[in-house]
């Protein structure tokens, strides 16, 4: 007679396996549901600001003059909806015409001082982000399941969907998702080409190689990693029988490979350029590379700029070097109590900890401790012969474990502490590898005394993934786990995109809205919006006239003061204030010698909008 245990698992699993496709579907669609619902909820980032002005202009004008520090592919994609819409954008200003990459203030009129409606620019450039994000859940359900069955695949695509951090940044106009996204094709597209090395499968290569450069500079981590993958391939393999023979095959197809995509990235550039004079790209080198030990690269990019058809390479170039120095510059950051203008090492161990579901580091550490006990418990001193047998049956596997720990060690090293989303390509590895370890290890405890235990606890631990994510939401991007409390905790350990990347202006205009007891609130916000455009009254000319400039704006009737901490001690009722600038504060009034938000961080907020903005009764 089958037991309880049997008797539900068994059906439910006939069920799952004919139906897996609904399955997958029902997830993709709660991932779409949850990251719209979040979306236009939120307010912009800071990022934003600046990616959707410069996307705009790049496929409006032809001109990479904004952003140059970041990739065109994933601003492009958010563009493509707003050149059907009506937009004035603000190209006569000097931030256009003289400044060096005025990205800023030029993003700041484009969405809110020309007449614009932001929330409509945001909602449709964020759009086919989110768009884009299912429909990789798609593709990534229907790789893992043709490559190691339909339960792997179910599971990966569950951990993906369903990820608070994946979802956060499915929703905003920033290159992260798409650096996950196409470093993982890349990442798969090898391992086709290391199964089969043929011309096909190169080409292949060479095209996610340069869409994962198209999305982030961060991707050209992948050569030095697929290089030394594939010096391990022509030392472990089998065939071609000669060493020599596999050298040309593999590493002389990851060479050509490598050449293709600079020449797909420099096509891709083409079109972003064509429209931006000589004396426009070297204003915005030399402007852009003013560090003491930038000369060289300001010189040599310049030349290169003169070039006939070079254009496209010295744009390139000139974010890779941009992002370099921005890596080494090191930024403001908010750690466990403490503030630095460098970095802290353990900063990004502890994000992945607090901000990785419990569930899922439950199970990756399982699956890791599992894989290192069948290695060393039994033939220690054979586990290099285990491992050789491994990788060349593996390849992919170990291709994908290795990215993981080269990209997070390379992120540790850097001087840049500003968020998760710094790591996240290393999440759909993880999650990949998890789901093949867990239901490898499940079938294996399905044979012995331990089956039941190990069906409870599994589903324990998926339900407890699920749930900590609807729990969230709407508030995925300040998501931490259960061993802080959640994201209400959040100020005890981080600040910026983390916690507080500006998401929720809207929702602290609704919570004033529906006090009416708060007739007059002072408010300090770090982000992407822009408090008079959702608080003030717009301003006209004596003609009529709309004043498209940042002093269009009328604020008399308003409840909401603007506030800095410079400004001294606020004497008023209310007080509202984005996490960041009331933790890296410390910093700052440190260096001023002013007392800052010292005594605001002594004092319980009334109310947390978001878990990034804190709102202050003073008496």
């Amino acid at each position: 007679m089958k037991s309880w245990y049997h008797r539900i698992t068994s059906p439910l699993g006939r069920f799952v396996s004919a139906n897996h496709g609904y399955v997958a579907a029902a997830m993709l669609i709660s991932m779409f549901v949850l990251g719209y619902t979040s979306m236009i909820g939120n307010s912009a980032i800071v990022d934003e600001v600046a990616h959707i002005s410069a996307g705009y202009s790049y496929l409006h004008f032809g001109d990479y003059r904004l952003n140059p520090e970041h990739p065109p592919l994933m601003k492009d994609l958010a563009a493509l909806p707003l050149q059907f819409m009506n937009l004035k954008f603000p190209n006569n200003t000097a931030d256009w015409t003289t400044e060096v990459n005025g990205e800023w203030d030029t993003g700041w009129d484009f969405l809110y001082n020309m007449g614009n409606n932001a929330d409509a620019i945001l909602f449709w450039a964020r759009l086919p982000i989110l768009i884009f994000a299912t429909l990789f859940g798609v593709l990534l359900y229907v790789y893992s399941r043709r490559r190691w069955g339909i339960q792997v695949g179910l599971l990966a695509l569950f951990f993906y969907a369903l990820s608070p951090n994946i979802i956060a940044h499915s929703i905003l106009v920033t290159t992260d998702i798409g650096a996950s996204v196409f470093i993982f094709i890349a990442l798969i597209t090898f391992g086709r080409f290391a199964r089969k090395p043929t011309a096909q499968n190169m080409l292949l290569l060479s095209f996610a190689l340069a869409g994962a450069q198209l999305a982030k500079f961060s991707a050209i981590l992948l050569y030095p990693l697929l290089a030394g993958v594939t010096l391990m391939m022509v030392w472990l393999y089998k065939h071609p029988e000669s060493v020599g023979q596999r050298f040309r095959t593999y590493a002389g197809g990851l060479v050509a490979a490598s050449g293709l995509s600079a020449l797909w990235i420099y096509l891709f550039y083409w079109p972003h350029v064509w429209n931006m004079s000589t004396a426009v790209q070297d204003r915005l080198i030399v402007g852009s590379l003013v560090a003491a030990n930038s000369t060289v690269y300001s010189n040599a990019l310049v030349w290169i700029s003169h070039v006939p058809l070079m254009k496209p390479a010295a744009q390139y170039l000139l974010g890779v070097v941009m992002v370099s120095g921005r890596v080494a510059g090191g930024n403001v950051t908010y750690f466990n109590g403490m503030v630095t203008d460098q970095s802290f090492k353990w900063y990004f161990p502890e994000t992945v900890l607090l901000k990785t579901q419990v569930s899922l580091l439950i199970m990756a550490f399982v699956v890791a401790g599992v894989m290192l006990w069948r290695y060393f418990h039994h033939r220690p001193f054979k586990a290099f012969d285990q491992f050789k047998t491994s990788f060349q049956k593996h390849t992919l596997e170990w291709t994908l474990g290795a990215f993981a720990a080269f990209y997070f060690v390379v992120s540790i090293l850097g001087n840049l502490n500003l968020g998760i989303r710094h790591i996240l390509p290393i999440y759909i590895p993880i999650f990949v590898l998890t789901a093949i370890g867990t239901i490898h290890l499940m079938r294996r405890l399905a044979a012995s005394k331990w089956q039941e235990m190990a069906g409870i606890v599994f589903a324990v631990l998926i339900f407890w993934y699920g749930a900590s994510t609807i729990a969230a939401a709407p508030n995925f991007l300040s998501y931490f786990n259960e061993l802080i409390g959640g994201g209400a905790n959040a100020e005890n350990y981080f600040t910026d995109s983390s916690v507080d990347w500006g998401q929720d202006l809207l929702r602290l205009r609704d919570y004033i809205n529906s006090n009416p007891q708060i007739n007059h609130i002072a408010v300090d916000y770090f982000g992407g919006g822009l408090v008079q455009y959702y608080f003030c009254d717009r301003a006209y000319d004596d003609l009529g006239h709309l004043i498209e400039n940042s002093s269009g704006y009328d604020c008399t009737h308003s409840k909401v003061e603007i506030w800095h901490s410079s400004y001294g001690r606020y004497t008023g009722q209310y007080i509202a204030v984005s996490e960041t600038y009331l933790e890296n504060d410390r910093y700052f009034s440190a260096i001023s010698g002013q007392q800052g938000y010292g005594y605001l961080r002594a004092m319980k907020p009334i109310a947390k909008i978001g878990n990034s903005i804190y709102v202050y009764k003073l008496y």
